[in-house]
């Protein structure tokens, strides 16, 4: 007899709101459960798309992605640090806007946030339009939240990766070896990456942005998908080529990671194009709202030259759940000869715009990409940039 299940394997993360129970227990319960709800609903969001939501689990929160939507397993963890951050600046901003004087209110700032993320298999139980998983590795994921890593390395904010989800990440991606013991599962192991130097990281970089003002060329164009999806499209070689077009491009770009094996300040892109090419070194990075490439392209054979130019690529959410790309270029050499040589390049950028509207249709429709109704979010909210 078939059971009508099929077996998936894929990505599965419990985020969970740390200090809950001395929280909830030592302030006044309906500002404290209210509190629980508003950071609950937050971590939802910015995780879901492109992950799945499963349910809410007190404090914590269950969702999954199949092992495709990661093809690249730096997104996951690019996700995991996207929400960790928001989380941490809705505290702080939660904290400064209290007005009232109760112990919870007060006590926000004793809140975290962890994550644990494991690859593995799962089945799906449907109830309707609800899903909910089941599965030796959906009951790990569970376990690896009571663990030992605040009392062993000293972390309270982190990112637990297991051994079969860090083979899915990039290889120069480093963390502190950690390892529990379970009964029925014996020894798990895995890499714990410690999410404060993350933050405060994204609070003190320098930015560098071009905005619509300060631009010599601009091309916007909508794509019926959120942020957090398109983001991936937007960073990854062989899925940039796929929109871009190889009208622009003979092949993908090639992409050197930075000396902490990822992709952000410091990584570089070369791309050959059709007429010609271009180095570019990221020197700002803010998923999923922007970043920022600067470099020289050379086209015709080095006869025609962008110069040194600055490029941010920013993504704007609209109110139906899609995004709105931006690819703004601004000359570091402002003087006449500069601009007149840089008018070649903008012509070509131009009509590419076309090739690329084209290009996400046939994206959209190949992987199965669709907007979220009512997903959209303030794009204050949506990055890594706030607080």
């Amino acid at each position: 007899m078939t059971s009508g299940y099929r077996s998936h394997r894929g990505y599965l993360v419990l985020a969970d709101i740390s200090g809950y129970t001395a929280f909830l227990t030592g302030t006044e319960i309906e500002h404290a459960q209210g509190i629980i709800q508003e950071l609950t609903a937050l971590i939802r969001e910015r995780l879901t798309p492109p992950m799945r939501f499963v349910k809410f689990e007190g404090d914590a929160v269950f969702c999954y992605a199949p092992g495709a939507v990661f093809p690249d397993g730096e997104r996951l963890v690019e996700l995991l640090e996207v929400c960790y951050v928001d989380f941490s600046n809705r505290l702080l901003n939660m904290a400064r806007a209290a007005t009232c004087h109760c112990t919870a209110c007060a006590s926000i700032d004793t809140l975290g946030l962890k994550f644990v993320a494991h690859y593995g298999s799962y089945v799906i139980e449907r109830d309707g339009d609800r899903e909910d998983l089941a599965g030796a590795d959906v009951i790990l994921v569970h376990r690896l939240l009571k663990n030992s890593i605040v009392e062993r390395l000293g972390i309270r904010a982190y990112a637990l990766f297991t051994a079969p989800c860090l083979e899915q990440l990039p290889a120069g991606f480093d963390l502190p070896k950690h390892v529990e013991t379970y009964e029925s599962f014996g020894e798990i192991g895995g890499g714990v990456h410690d999410l404060e130097p993350v933050l405060r990281e994204m609070r003190e970089s320098h930015r560098a942005y071009v905005s619509s003002a300060e631009a010599d060329v601009e091309l916007s164009f909508e794509v019926p998908a959120p942020p957090a999806v398109v983001w991936g499209y937007m960073v990854d070689p062989l899925q940039r080529w796929r929109w871009e077009g190889r009208r622009l491009h003979r092949t993908p770009d090639e992409d050197e990671r930075n000396a902490r094996g990822r992709t952000g300040p410091g990584a570089t892109s070369h791309c050959t194009h059709a007429v010609g090419a271009a180095m570019r070194e990221i020197v700002d990075w803010r998923p999923y709202s922007y970043y920022t490439m600067r470099g020289t392209s050379r086209f015709f054979g080095g006869f025609v030259t962008s110069g040194r130019v600055t490029e941010t690529a920013e993504l704007t959410p609209t109110d139906d759940g899609g995004s709105i790309v931006h690819i703004r270029g601004r000359l570091t050499d402002r003087g006449a000869f500069s601009r007149l040589a840089f008018a070649p390049a903008r012509f070509l950028l131009q009509r590419g715009v076309r090739d690329w509207r084209s290009n996400w249709d046939k994206i959209i429709e190949e992987d199965g990409l669709r907007r979220e109704p009512g997903a959209a979010q303030d794009a204050s909210r949506r990055t890594m940039a706030n607080g």
